[in-house]
């Protein structure tokens, strides 16, 4: 009895175990799945934390800079110093020595910048650079997102494809057997049952190619959304859509990621302007030292009792550094700098110029292919009706084999078309997402 029920049991429990296998995959999971999972996507972001620390490496320059230090020097000759000889009852200039053999100082310094305003103009382009960073990770997601949906379309239409001529290769095999029993009975010739025969293997090499084309193309859509190659996965959406005309509309294309990138970059370049006509004014800083400074004309630093052999100095001051001549460097980046502008502020028209092309023609690709999948659809009524009154007469003995053939191959033809047009207006929706800038609106 156990054993009957094990037998009864393990077939829906493999049947189950398959059904987890599978990853029903929508165009929507696609497309998060491969924002996830995109290399490029990763790095983006990672430069977004890179931009984020670059900031913080600029605001550590607010905080007091400070270094400890230890310099040791030796003076094989020891500087000298002239003076008026009157000073030790003599005549004339007298050199002296100033200073002892051994040098040794240790101790603690530190600056804090007070006024700097090309530096406060450098905190506000680092943070720009953060933002700069942000939709660059928006502009590789869009690409993301793009590249899925366009295999995504691809998948479905070969899939499609493929059930419509299996559905054709099931028909003819039925076909195949009609013809070979009319042939047996003198009905039809022999040539005519041939003829369904070579039908029957074109159809399946044709199905044959569409698989291995399918494979690869399901290949692809896994490799961009991180699926491992032999998980098996089912696209869930529909292939059939139902669609409206489109209207233009006048957009400024503003919510485009690559105009919002050059705007910023544009941003940018007018901060580098401003920082470097900056350049021109005073910086002001405060300083502070403290140390110990041990000079001896014998090296006893370590040599216990005896005198101070360390002197403590320290010191704390005021720095104002006053830009003067700098051999026209500045000027020339700031020429620079302007030239830059320029060609951002050409660069950034003549991409909307670009986008407004590419949102017209997206636009009237989508309305060709709305009237175009219109008239098919009706064709595939038409092709449908013909096939069928075509059947009903080969069947009746009025209509020959040769023209039922005809009219199955027109209606899969018809069918196909249909399917075709289908994605060409998936396409032509997914660029008009792209110019208006709503990829990411799912």
């Amino acid at each position: 009895m156990k054993i009957i029920m094990l037998l009864l049991v393990l077939p829906f429990t493999i049947y189950v175990k398959a059904q987890e296998d599978l990853k029903s995959l929508s165009l929507k999971d696609a497309c998060l799945l491969g924002i996830e999972k995109n290399v490029n996507v990763q790095n983006a972001e990672l430069e977004q934390h890179k931009a984020q620390a670059q900031f913080k490496e600029a605001q550590s320059k607010l905080y007091p800079q400070m270094d400890g230090y230890s310099t040791f020097g030796y003076y094989y000759a020891i500087p000298k110093m002239i003076v008026p000889g009157e000073i030790f009852g003599q005549s004339g200039l007298i050199p002296i020595e100033v200073g002892t053999k051994f040098d040794w100082s240790s101790g603690f310094k530190a600056t804090q910048i007070l006024y700097n305003q090309s530096y406060f103009t450098s905190l506000k382009l680092a943070q720009q650079m953060k933002k700069l960073s942000q939709l660059s990770l928006q502009q590789q997601k869009e690409e993301v997102v793009y590249q899925v949906s366009q295999i995504y379309f691809l998948c479905q239409n070969t899939e499609k494809q493929i059930e419509l001529m299996s559905k054709t290769l099931e028909d003819t095999e039925r076909l195949l057997e009609i013809a070979k029993l009319q042939s047996e009975t003198g009905i039809i010739l022999k040539v005519d049952c041939s003829r369904v025969q070579v039908n029957k293997s074109n159809l399946q090499t044709q199905i044959d190619k569409l698989e291995q084309l399918y494979k690869q193309q399901l290949g692809l859509l896994k490799y961009l959304v991180g699926i491992e190659p032999h998980k098996e996965i089912a696209l869930s959406d529909s292939v059939i859509i139902e669609p409206e005309p489109m209207a233009f509309n006048d957009i400024g294309f503003t919510t485009r990621s690559e105009i919002q990138l050059i705007d910023k970059q544009i941003e940018l370049s007018e901060l580098s302007l401003k920082m470097d006509k900056q350049a021109y004014l005073p910086t002001l800083s405060g300083f502070g030292q403290y140390y110990y400074q041990g000079q001896r004309n014998e090296f006893d630093f370590f040599k216990s009792g005896g005198d101070d052999k360390f002197f403590k100095v320290g010191m704390i001051g005021i720095s104002l550094d006053i830009p003067i001549f700098d051999g026209f460097e500045k000027r020339h980046k700031i020429k620079q700098r302007n030239i830059e502008r320029t060609q951002l502020i050409n660069t950034r028209e003549n991409t909307i110029r670009f986008f407004s092309k590419e949102y017209t023609d997206a636009v009237s690709e989508y309305n060709t292919c709305y009237i175009a999948m219109q008239r098919q659809k009706e064709n595939v009524v038409v092709a449908e009706e013909a096939y069928n009154l075509s059947l009903k007469g080969y069947r009746q003995h009025i209509t020959s084999l040769s023209d039922l053939l005809l009219s199955k191959a027109g209606f899969t033809e018809t069918q196909l078309s249909y399917y075709n047009v289908l994605m060409q207006l998936k396409n032509a929706g997914l660029e008009i997402k792209k110019a208006k800038g709503e990829l990411l609106n799912f």
